[in-house]
């Protein structure tokens, strides 16, 4: 079976569940901090990954880490992924449901990336200039590199607006260069 097709069906699952519950946003956070622990610890994707490990030790495990953050029903969604082999899957599940969710909700994810942190004010400013109103539910995620030496790149969902400094710089030098090997 296509390993997308398995995320895709068990978030589906998962989010007619929550759904009919009324745990959307619930259930939401939860695979939010699961997937994060994955993306962010290395112990914690080798341990998801571990073939070795006995399932019952891994469930185990992961009710003793998470007791006292998850809900219960995400606590029988991973009992579900153990007993099918599915554990592996979680973060690719997260990821499907919680697309879901910002659909059925209108939020849009937008990163925002600056050589320093900007306050609300500014970043109010630049998404008015780009055409996203203040009403708009917007998932903002904040990056600061330094290397982009002012303006900022933006990413909206699939689209990016690159306003930085350091860009417009190397579009300066690649046209210096480009012109002065014409005068040669």
């Amino acid at each position: 079976m296509n390993l997308s097709k398995i995320s895709v069906r068990y978030a589906k699952a998962l989010f007619q569940l929550a759904e009919e519950k009324g745990l959307l946003d619930e259930i939401s956070a939860d695979l939010k901090l699961l997937m994060n622990a994955s993306q962010s610890i290395l112990e914690f994707q080798d341990f998801l990954l571990n073939p070795i490990l006995p399932l019952s030790e891994k469930k185990a495990i992961l009710h003793k880490i998470f007791s006292a953050k998850l809900h219960p029903l995400t606590f029988d969604f991973i009992d579900l992924l153990i007993k099918n082999n599915r554990l592996s899957f979680i973060e690719s599940i997260a990821r499907q449901y919680n697309e879901r969710y910002k659909d059925l909700k209108g939020i849009i994810e937008v990163s925002l990336t600056t050589a320093i942190p900007v306050d609300i004010a500014v970043q109010e400013a630049i998404f008015k200039q780009i055409g996203l109103k203040a009403s708009q539910k917007i998932d903002l995620e904040e990056n600061i590199n330094p290397d982009i030496i002012g303006g900022f790149i933006l990413k909206i969902e699939d689209h990016q607006i690159d306003a930085s400094v350091k860009t417009k710089l190397n579009k300066i030098k690649k046209e210096l260069v480009k012109n002065t090997i014409v005068v040669k």
